[in-house]
């Protein structure tokens, strides 16, 4: 008996089966009708090209029936003229042939003759060998005998007499054997021509038709899709027709001056036959290239004719038809050339003209149709993958020299800048996001690291950006950021980098981070700073005593999503602790979060600016860098000042509670009483870490039963903000997204929400000071510092405790 996860498969597997009977059952119809369909599609492709026409017609006031009268007759025009242009061409071209079997019979003879190349000679040779000795009948000879004398006679056998006998047929078998090869083509084109008056006559009626057939409902989808394929197709035919003409004009005008009889008709033949796909041209070329042959005595008319054939190719393969079709069918060439085998195997050369036509209408239906999606995807000749997701493909393949071609490509047409923050860092995040889900392998991820150095060195060798041009310079540094700033691109001149200010890099957490580091380096490089980037490998007390030892003017650090926020926010932390007079730009390097809320994450400590865009972060350091003064690498840094930002103002630092100097027991009492007054609230309290419990003292008299949070929820909640960022200030909870489906929330009346999470110096969460309210309020900047003052003091405190 299946079980429940069984069924699912074997629906899948049903409804696979069914979509590729579908598809079987589909193409057998179109290999048995055949002679049905067929005509069905020739009249419908005539009327697409031809139903402009009759509208243009019936816009200036021409009756319907008049109008496609006229249109019909027209067309009966035009093929009765070439008709008969063909075939007088044709009369007068056999009645030539007999005066060219001279020029024939000598150039046999030449290549027989003894001035013959040798090594053509050689291969002449060759050919009769071999066709004797197929052709040579080899006898069966009959067991030798003695004479009277005693002598062996070998008895030859008599030759076997065949006589071929030709079938006498009476005039009924010929006449009919001849109408039948005559009336079947002409039996079709009255079929497509009936079928093509027809459907110009009852246009608007078969369109309402075939919309409510196909549509289920969805009239607008319906109409969108045949209007796409109507004007698919009619741009294709009359582009071909114009393509044609331009190029089976020159070819008879050349044709004429080269001397090959006929050349009217060998040009005539040339547009013609350039609707069957790949194979038309080159049979239009054979007809004049055997006739140059027998009309001239030498070989200059052959080799005159095939240049004129291989040129006009190349001409109308590589300018006209990319002049003029641009995207008109929006179908590859592999599709077309797979598409031709496909439709020529299943109607013959019918098919092969065909199949350009058909195809569009299979794209068509791959565009509009939900289940037929993958035809678009196969046909197209649009890029199926986005830039970065090509970039990652081939990062995966680890094909290295496959990314350094699509990076320069990417940077000729647009720009560095555009580069970085366009196709490889958001490459780079797909990466990441394999790697932390781990479905990454561990040899791609070293590849991708390295490759992605290497690359970077590589395009700084190449200097690709030094002299951008002014739209590139745009591009790759937008002129407006978030701040309103608009910086020029900087003029270069020698020595500029070696006075310009050191801008330091620092990587938050991983290989990623730093890679991403790289490439804000390169950027800061071209527009004339000195950028360096601590490895990751490095300590924090190494890249520290770097930072202070060559007077780094501003210091950046890198953090690429996911894990990004913690990872910035202690990176920053650290930063500031041993420079608290750096400027500090963080990058957090996503495209879902918007830098307001970035910065309402990182405030504690709060950099001096936030971004998410490479060609941003340029600009932020520059303008922080040009406040900074250029200092000497090696001199002695200036004393440290107190940012307020950082650090907590003088007259709330005065506020400090002197938890020293009282009694342990009266710690918390004291921090949450001291916090209730200053906030106004009814709730004030610590809430424990379970791992850090051995932190907290049992003088203290916490709790030992759980924390003294009783709604899990909000236990649950303070574990994630861990995670997160360490002060979290929420005015009214039930507008914050993040809260505002907390069940403390919806069914507690939570409004005012203020966490703050307890850390020891080496970083560990050891605990939470939490303060709540139903009423929502403003929270001041004073407030936000009280609440770290007083919880840095509570960790210092029992940190004294400890042995």
């Amino acid at each position: 008996m299946p079980t429940l996860t069984q069924e699912p498969l074997q629906q899948q597997s049903a409804q696979r089966f069914i979509t590729l009977a579908s598809y079987a059952l589909v193409i057998g119809i179109l290999w048995v009708g055949e002679t049905v369909i067929m005509p069905i599609v020739f009249a419908a492709l005539l009327s697409f090209l031809l139903s402009p026409a009759v509208r243009r017609l019936m816009r200036w006031k021409v009756p319907k029936i008049l109008a496609i009268t006229a249109i019909v007759l027209a067309v009966f025009a035009v093929v009765g003229g070439l008709g008969w242009l063909m075939g007088s061409q044709m009369l007068q071209l056999a009645e030539e042939l007999p005066a060219y079997e001279r020029n024939i019979l000598a150039k046999v003879t030449a290549l027989k003759s003894p001035a013959t190349p040798p090594a053509l000679e050689r291969t002449s040779e060759m050919i009769k060998n071999l066709q004797r000795e197929i052709q040579e009948r080899v006898p069966q000879s009959a067991p030798p005998s003695a004479d009277a004398n005693g002598k062996v006679q070998t008895v030859e056998p008599e030759p076997v007499r065949v006589r071929v006998e030709k079938e006498e047929r009476n005039s009924f078998e010929i006449l009919g054997n001849t109408v039948g090869t005559v009336v079947g083509p002409l039996a079709q084109t009255g079929v497509i021509l009936v079928l093509f008056v027809a459907m110009l006559v009852g246009r608007e009626d078969l369109r309402d038709r075939f919309i409510k057939v196909v549509s289920a409902g969805r009239i607008n989808l319906a109409t969108q899709a045949l209007d796409d394929a109507a004007r698919r197709v009619m741009r294709y035919l009359l582009m071909q027709l114009v393509v044609n003409a331009i190029y089976g004009v020159p070819v008879g005008i050349g044709l004429f001056l080269i001397g090959v009889p006929n050349a009217p008709l060998w040009g005539l033949l040339a547009t013609l036959l350039r609707y069957i796909p790949f194979l038309g041209p080159w049979i239009a070329a054979s007809f004049p290239v055997l006739l140059a042959v027998a009309v001239d005595p030498g070989w200059s008319m052959l080799f005159y004719t095939l240049a004129l054939y291989l040129f006009m190719e190349l001409v109308s393969n590589n300018i006209i038809e990319v002049w003029l079709y641009g995207a008109g069918t929006g179908i590859s060439n592999l599709a077309l050339l797979v598409a031709a085998v496909f439709w020529t195997a299943l109607w013959g050369p019918v098919g092969l003209v065909l199949s350009t036509p058909l195809t569009v209408c299979l794209l068509v239906l791959g565009k509009h149709v939900p289940g037929l999606w993958f035809l678009s995807t196969l046909l197209g000749s649009e890029p199926v993958l986005e830039p970065p997701a090509q970039f990652y493909q081939r990062m995966l393949s680890m094909d290295s020299d496959e990314m350094l071609v699509l990076a320069t490509g990417f940077i000729k047409t647009r720009s560095l800048g555009a580069f970085y923050d366009e196709m490889f860092l958001p490459a780079l995040l797909m990466a990441e996001e394999d790697r932390h889900t781990g479905t990454l392998a561990e040899v791609r991820q070293q590849f991708i690291f390295r490759a992605g150095r290497e690359l970077i060195e590589e395009l700084e060798r190449r200097g690709e950006a030094e002299e951008p041009s002014p739209a590139a310079a745009a591009d790759a540094a937008p002129a407006k950021v978030d701040t309103g700033l608009t910086l020029p691109l900087p003029k270069k001149d020698a020595g500029s980098s070696v006075h310009a200010p050191l801008i330091w890099g620092v990587p938050a957490s991983d290989d990623a981070d730093e890679l991403v580091g790289l490439m804000l380096r390169h950027l800061l490089r071209v527009r004339g700073l000195r950028a360096e980037v601590s490895p990751v490998e490095a300590s924090h007390e190494e890249q520290s005593e770097r930072i202070l030892r060559d007077r780094a003017a501003v210091v950046f650090v890198s953090a690429l999503p996911p894990s990004a926020l913690v990872a910035a926010r202690r990176a920053c932390r650290r930063i500031k602790e041993s420079s608290p007079h750096l400027p500090v730009v963080v990058g957090i390097w996503t495209g879902t979060a918007t830098v307001r809320e970035l910065e309402t994450r990182l405030h504690n400590p709060k950099p001096e600016a936030v971004v998410t865009q490479l060609a941003n972060a340029v600009l932020e350091i520059e303008r922080w860098a040009r406040e900074q003064p250029v200092a000497e690498p090696g001199a002695a840094p200036p004393p440290p000042t107190v940012d307020a930002v950082v650090e907590a103002p003088a007259e709330v630092d005065e506020r400090r509670l002197g938890l020293a100097s009282s009694e342990p027991e009266a710690w918390i009492e004291r921090v949450t009483r001291a916090l209730a007054q200053a906030f106004e609230v009814p709730v004030s309290l610590v809430s424990l870490v379970d791992t850090e419990e051995t932190f907290w003292p049992p003088r203290l008299g916490l709790q030992r039963e759980g924390d003294s949070v009783r709604e899990p929820l909000l236990r649950a909640f303070l574990r994630e903000l861990a995670s997160e960022e360490d002060l979290l200030a929420v005015e009214d909870a039930k507008k914050d997204r993040r809260m505002a489906q907390k069940t403390f929330v919806t069914e507690r009346g939570v409004r005012l929400f203020v966490g703050l999470v307890l850390r020891t110096p080496a970083g560990h969460a050891v605990g939470y000071l939490c303060l709540l309210d139903t009423e929502p309020r403003t929270i001041t900047d004073e407030q936000r510092s009280l609440v770290c003052l007083y919880g840095k003091e509570l960790v210092e405190a029992v940190s004294s405790l400890s042995p």
